[in-house]
Parts: C-alpha cells; structure tokens; sequence
C-alpha cells in the first residue's frame, strides 16, 4: 500500500508540475505580446491555452502505465515510472486517443447530473442545497466512471510488457 501511495503523490506532483508549466507558456505569450504592443484575441488566447495543457497532458500521459507497472508486476515506485516511460515511447497516437476517450467520458460522466436535472426539472422551485447535490452527484459520477477509463491503459501495459514467447535466437536454434 506504501508503493501505491507514494506512486500516487508522485504522479499527483508530475500532473501539477505539468498544468503550471503549460499555463505558463500562454501567460508568457501574453506577455511578450504586450511588449510588442500587439493584442492577442480572447479566442487566441483560448486556443493557446487548450493547446498548451493537452500538449501537457500527453505528455504526463506517457507515466500512466506506471500504476499497472506497480500493480501488476510488483515494481518499485521509480522503476514503475522508467517501465512505463520505456513502454510509452512511440506510442503518442494511443496515448492520445486514450486521453481523449478519458476526458471526453469523465466530461460526460460529470455533466450528467446536470443535464438530467435540466431536462427533468424544468420549472420546479428547488431548495438552496440542491446545487451542493447536483456538485456530489457530478463527483460521484466521475468516480464510478474514470476507472473504467483507465482500463485502456492497463490493457495498453499488458500489451507492451509481456515479452514473446519465442524471441528470433530460440528461432533460429
């Protein structure tokens, strides 16, 4: 339990790390734009942040194999980050498609409660603490949802990591 707490702060901290380096690049654009008197459009703006945090993202997205590393071949903390980082290169297309398929079902999963709630209670007078249910019911949705979406990238671990079981020297004896 001591590995996957650890393994979990550090993928926590890579994450964080990550998000403030991508937000600064458009803090920086901004600034050099008005250095040189030029006026970036809020879309720009927009697009150059989006861009930024989902470059960000695939590429923390290459130590998402190291919890299955932990898990299901019993490595240490740093060994599993290095496996999954070995495991990952090349593979940015998967990675991407996995993140999109994350973001895109947790975005659904946490809107849901939302949605419903505007569809079915059109109208009706609500009490002040229905918001604070509806936020639960978002975060519960997420939760019972993002494992799932993680199963790609054990799937994507067992895939990589079992070696075959003829290598070409046995072939050849």
């Amino acid at each position: 339990m001591g590995h996957f707490l650890r393994l979990s702060l550090l993928l926590y901290f890579l994450i964080a790390l990550a998000v403030v380096a991508a937000s600064l690049l458009p803090t920086g654009a901004i600034w050099v734009a008005r250095q040189r008197h030029a006026h970036l459009g809020h879309f720009t703006i927009l697009l150059l942040t989006f861009f930024t945090i989902g470059l960000a993202s695939l590429v923390f997205s290459r130590f998402c194999l190291a919890m299955p590393a932990l898990i299901l071949d019993d490595c240490k903390v740093f060994q599993a980050i290095f496996r999954s980082d070995e495991l990952t290169e090349g593979k940015w297309l998967t990675l991407a498609a996995l993140l999109f398929k994350s973001l895109v079902g947790g975005y659904v999963a946490g809107m849901c409660p939302f949605w419903l709630a505007s569809w079915t209670l059109r109208g009706v007078s609500l009490p002040s603490w229905f918001p604070w249910l509806l936020d639960a019911a978002s975060v519960a949705a997420v939760i019972v949802v993002e494992p799932t979406m993680f199963i790609g990238f054990a799937l994507l671990y067992l895939r990589m990591s079992v070696l075959p079981s003829t290598t070409g020297e046995a072939l050849g004896r």
